[in-house]
This record gives C-alpha cells, sequence and structure tokens, in this order.
C-alpha cells in the first residue's frame, strides 16, 4: 500500500499520523542536528497506543481502500484504529505497554544526559535547590497571602454583591493594599526586611559552600563555549556591508565626502546612554527539585515555570506539586490547570 502523506493539521483525526515515530534515518538527523555537532533534545517517548497506531496503520489503511473503492480517509483511519485498539484484551496490549515504558525509560536516559550536557550548571542548580536561599515575598505578597485580609476581601466582594473568584479576589487586595496606611503596612514590610537580612545572611553562606563553586564553575565553562561558538558563527558570516557589496570602509569614506569631508561634532558621535530595564525579580512558587525532574520526564517543564510565575497562583498559595499535579490532570495545558488552581483557592 502507497504510505499516506505527512499530515500537519490539528484535527484530532490527524494525530495517529502526526504523532508516528520517525524513521530511522529521521531519529539519527534528531540526535546529530542540522550540522552534525549541535546537541538535540530527545524524542519525546510514545505510549502504548501511538506504536500500536505505527504498527497497524498501513493494514488498516489498506482495509477502508479495499472497501471504499480506493479511497481512505483520515478520520476513517482514526476510527478503525481508535476501534482496533479498545477491541484488545489487556494481554494483547501488554506488547505494545512494555514498549512504550522501554521507549519511556529510553527518553528519561536522554533527557538526562542532554539536561547534564546541554546546560550543566541549570542541571546543578537542580540538584543543589534544596540548599540554595529562597529569596522572601514581598510585603505586598505577604499581605495578599495572609488569611485574615484575603477573608476581608471576599467578604467585602460578596457585601457587595460581586463574584468572589481568585481574579477578583487578587485585584480587591491589590486595592486594599493601596489603601491602607503606612502603618497599616509596616508589619509586612518589617517582617520583610527581617527576612531578606536573614536571605542575604543564607545566601552569603551558600556562595561560600562547595556545591556554590561547582555551579559557578559550570556556568563560567558553558559562557565561554557559548561565547566561542558566538564568535565561530560570527566569523563565518560576513559583515552586512560586504553582503551588499558595499564595504564597510568605503561606504563610510563615502558618506563623509557627501557632508563636505566636515568632521563630525562630538555631540553627534557621543553614544546616547541605553534606557535601562528594571531588573526586578518577582516572586513566584518554589519549584522542588523532586517536582522538576518529575515534570521535566514529564514533558511539563515549561508549562511548570509558566504557571510558578504567575501572579495569581503565587497569590493562591500553591506549592509546586499542586501545580504539577493540575497540569496532569489538565492533559498539560496551562489555562486550565491555572482555573483548577485559582478557582480552588477562590472557592
Amino acid at each position: 500500500a502507497t504510505p499516506l502523506p505527512a499530515c500537519f493539521c490539528t484535527r484530532i483525526c490527524c494525530l495517529p499520523l502526526r504523532k508516528m515515530a520517525p524513521t530511522e534515518p529521521a531519529q539519527e538527523a534528531e540526535t546529530k542536528g542540522a550540522e552534525g555537532g549541535k546537541l538535540q533534545k530527545p524524542k519525546k517517548a510514545l505510549s502504548a497506543y501511538w506504536i500500536f497506531t505505527s504498527k497497524v496503520r498501513e493494514e488498516v489503511s489498506k482495509e477502508i481502500k479495499d472497501k471504499n473503492g480506493g479511497k481512505a480517509g483520515l478520520g476513517d483511519i482514526a476510527k478503525a484504529t481508535t476501534a482496533r485498539w479498545a477491541a484488545l484484551s489487556e494481554g494483547d496490549k501488554k506488547e505494545f505497554e512494555d514498549k512504550a515504558a522501554q521507549d519511556k525509560q529510553r527518553y528519561a536516559e536522554e533527557f538526562k544526559a542532554y539536561q547534564e550536557e546541554s546546560d550543566p550548571a541549570g542541571t546543578l542548580r537542580t540538584k543543589y535547590a534544596h540548599l540554595i536561599p529562597k529569596k522572601p515575598m514581598t510585603p505586598y505578597f505577604a499581605f495578599s497571602q495572609d488569611a485574615a485580609q484575603r477573608e476581608k476581601a471576599t467578604a467585602a466582594l460578596k457585601e457587595a454583591g460581586t463574584e468572589a473568584g481568585m481574579k477578583q479576589l487578587t485585584a480587591k487586595l491589590a486595592e486594599m493594599w493601596k489603601a491602607i496606611s503606612a502603618e497599616e503596612k509596616a508589619p509586612y514590610e518589617e517582617k520583610h526586611k527581617q527576612e531578606q537580612a536573614e536571605f542575604l545572611q543564607k545566601q552569603k553562606e551558600w556562595q561560600a559552600t562547595p556545591e556554590f563553586a561547582e555551579i559557578e564553575a559550570a556556568a563560567k565553562k558553558q559562557a565561554e563555549q557559548q561565547k566561542e561558538e558566538g564568535g565561530e558563527e560570527a566569523a563565518a558570516s560576513p559583515p552586512k556591508a560586504a553582503k551588499r557589496g558595499r564595504p564597510a570602509a568605503a561606504a563610510k569614506a563615502r558618506a563623509e565626502e557627501a557632508k563636505g569631508g566636515e568632521q563630525p561634532s562630538p555631540a553627534s558621535t557621543a553614544k546616547r546612554p541605553r534606557k535601562t530595564t528594571s531588573t526586578k525579580e518577582e516572586p513566584q512558587v518554589a519549584i522542588e527539585a523532586e517536582v522538576l525532574m518529575e515534570a521535566s520526564k514529564a514533558g511539563l517543564e515549561g508549562m511548570l515555570r509558566n504557571l510558578a510565575a504567575r501572579p495569581e497562583v503565587v497569590a493562591a498559595g500553591k506549592t509546586s506539586r499542586d501545580i504539577f499535579k493540575a497540569l496532569q490532570a489538565s492533559g498539560g495545558l496551562v489555562n486550565p490547570a491555572k482555573r483548577v488552581l485559582i478557582g480552588s483557592a477562590g472557592a
């Protein structure tokens, strides 16, 4: 049977075709990368169902074509494949479940090696996450997580006949924080100062440990390698002026000649000061090393970090384990997971 063409649409009926395991040459290209030297992320593990699909797809396609005069729609193939899978006994499914378990183990090992190779400093930070001091919450976030203040905000919303969801609660707490006096803010600010002083002391002690030195050495080596790679790429590509067939020096000389040979004034040559951007780090949910590793294996690390940095999730007082469970329940979808987290908090 003629193999079906690759499909890149987002319809559910086409998922079995898009999720199919790549051929051996494709897998080799994934591992080696476009230039044969760059490290690529390992191929994600396939489920038992997808492995089964790849085995029976051509057979199912042929059966449908024989019945429909040579035509086999993607939806028909998907339905027939799903029906076959549902009809399998637990014993028959075990073959594919065992292969899926092996592939999952393969992915875990390859992903660990990939992390250690591509981001050694990040791997060490995850390893020593339990030793790294955590920054204290800002006075406002401490206020927003105060149970008494949250009760006041909820009561005020209900009294006004407003929905007391997480979004409304967060907005009300922000309004309350702006409205209270300096004396009322003082306890939160004093606590923050105390915790900040403790954090700086712990940070100083942490920076004297061999674990910190190990991370710093790995980060320095990683930065040097990236700099070397960047220099090689820059050397391999000609300057923009040269690409256009206009040497940079000649272009500059013509520009000065057009100005009548006048020397540029100091004011025109002075570099304008760059605008500085705020580097203030926003509070976020501390991610436990064990949770981060589980999320990485499940392909949910990016979504976990995304939700951990959301102010409403931080304000809800959720842990990294809560976030990970919500992501698992939502199939890795960020917004549904967020609704579960803040919905339960605001209820």
